[in-house]
Protein backbone atom coordinates (compact mmCIF):
# COMPACT_ATOMS: atom_id res chain seq x y z
CA UNK A 1 0.00 0.00 0.00
CA UNK A 2 1.27 3.30 -1.12
CA UNK A 3 0.39 6.69 1.04
CA UNK A 4 -1.13 9.37 -0.76
CA UNK A 5 -0.92 12.78 0.51
CA UNK A 6 -2.80 16.17 -0.44
CA UNK A 7 -0.33 17.69 -2.41
CA UNK A 8 -0.55 15.21 -5.18
CA UNK A 9 -5.16 15.15 -4.26
CA UNK A 10 -4.11 18.91 -5.33
CA UNK A 11 -2.24 17.68 -8.81
CA UNK A 12 -5.13 15.16 -9.67
CA UNK A 13 -8.01 17.79 -8.98
CA UNK A 14 -6.25 20.28 -11.08
CA UNK A 15 -5.21 18.41 -13.82
CA UNK A 16 -8.69 16.53 -14.32
CA UNK A 17 -10.29 20.22 -14.16
CA UNK A 18 -7.60 21.20 -16.95
CA UNK A 19 -8.41 18.36 -18.77
CA UNK A 20 -11.90 18.93 -18.53
CA UNK A 21 -13.09 15.53 -17.45
CA UNK A 22 -15.30 14.60 -15.21
CA UNK A 23 -14.93 11.99 -12.54
CA UNK A 24 -16.46 9.39 -14.45
CA UNK A 25 -14.54 9.93 -17.62
CA UNK A 26 -11.60 10.13 -15.54
CA UNK A 27 -12.42 6.62 -13.77
CA UNK A 28 -12.75 5.09 -17.15
CA UNK A 29 -9.42 5.96 -18.35
CA UNK A 30 -7.52 4.74 -14.70
CA UNK A 31 -9.91 2.07 -14.75
CA UNK A 32 -10.74 2.82 -11.26
CA UNK A 33 -13.90 3.03 -9.33
CA UNK A 34 -15.32 6.34 -8.39
CA UNK A 35 -15.29 5.40 -4.49
CA UNK A 36 -11.65 4.99 -4.57
CA UNK A 37 -11.41 8.34 -7.16
CA UNK A 38 -13.52 10.25 -4.78
CA UNK A 39 -10.80 9.34 -2.13
CA UNK A 40 -7.76 9.99 -3.94
CA UNK A 41 -9.32 13.39 -4.40
CA UNK A 42 -10.12 14.08 -1.07
CA UNK A 43 -7.20 13.72 0.65
CA UNK A 44 -4.49 11.54 2.59
CA UNK A 45 -5.38 8.08 2.05
CA UNK A 46 -3.90 4.57 1.26
CA UNK A 47 -3.78 2.80 -2.37
CA UNK A 48 -2.72 -0.40 -4.04
CA UNK A 49 0.31 0.16 -5.80
CA UNK A 50 -0.57 -0.47 -9.13
CA UNK A 51 -3.66 2.17 -9.15
CA UNK A 52 -0.68 4.55 -7.78
CA UNK A 53 1.68 3.81 -10.36
CA UNK A 54 -1.83 4.41 -13.23
CA UNK A 55 -2.77 8.09 -11.12
CA UNK A 56 1.77 8.62 -11.25
CA UNK A 57 1.82 8.21 -14.97
CA UNK A 58 -1.50 9.39 -15.53
CA UNK A 59 -0.35 12.67 -13.71
CA UNK A 60 3.07 13.31 -16.40
CA UNK A 61 1.63 12.55 -19.49
CA UNK A 62 1.49 15.42 -21.74
CA UNK A 63 -2.17 16.70 -22.50
CA UNK A 64 -0.53 18.50 -26.10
Amino acid sequence: MKLWNEKQSQKLRHKRSDSNLTRKELCGILKIGSHTLKKLESGECKIKQTIYIKILEWLTEDNY
